[in-house]
C-alpha cells in the first residue's frame, strides 16, 4: 500500500512540475558571440539555441537625418557581465530575455 502512495504521489508531482507554464529567472551573459546566458540559481549555461531575445536587448541603430548624418545607437545591447531577467519556458528548455537589470546601489 505504501508503495502505491508514493507512486500516485510521484504522479502528482509530475503533473503540477508539468503545468509550471513559466519561471522568472536571473542570469548574467557570459559570451557574446556566441551568446551564452548562466542562470544564476542554477549556474546552468544557456547558449543561444535556447535564448530567446526580445527588443529590449538587441542592439539597435539609426541613421541620423539631417546635419553631418551619421549613426545613433538606440540600444546597445548585450555585453558580456550584463545581468538580465528572464522567464523560463517550455519546461525550462528556453529562456525568453526580457531586459538587462541594474542591481540596486551599483
Amino acid at each position: 500500500m505504501a508503495d502505491l502512495i508514493e507512486v500516485i504521489h510521484g504522479i502528482i508531482q509530475e503533473t503540477n512540475d508539468a503545468q509550471k507554464p513559466a519561471d522568472i529567472a536571473y542570469g548574467t551573459v557570459i559570451a557574446i558571440s556566441p551568446l551564452a546566458i548562466q542562470v544564476q540559481s542554477t549556474m546552468q549555461t544557456i547558449p543561444a539555441a535556447g535564448l530567446i531575445l526580445t527588443s529590449g536587448v538587441v542592439a539597435k541603430t539609426a541613421q541620423v537625418q539631417g546635419g553631418q548624418g551619421g549613426t545613433v545607437s538606440i540600444n546597445e545591447g548585450l555585453a558580456a557581465g550584463d545581468k538580465v531577467i528572464m522567464i523560463r519556458v517550455s519546461k525550462g528548455n528556453r529562456y525568453i530575455v526580457l531586459s538587462k537589470v541594474q542591481e540596486v546601489g551599483t
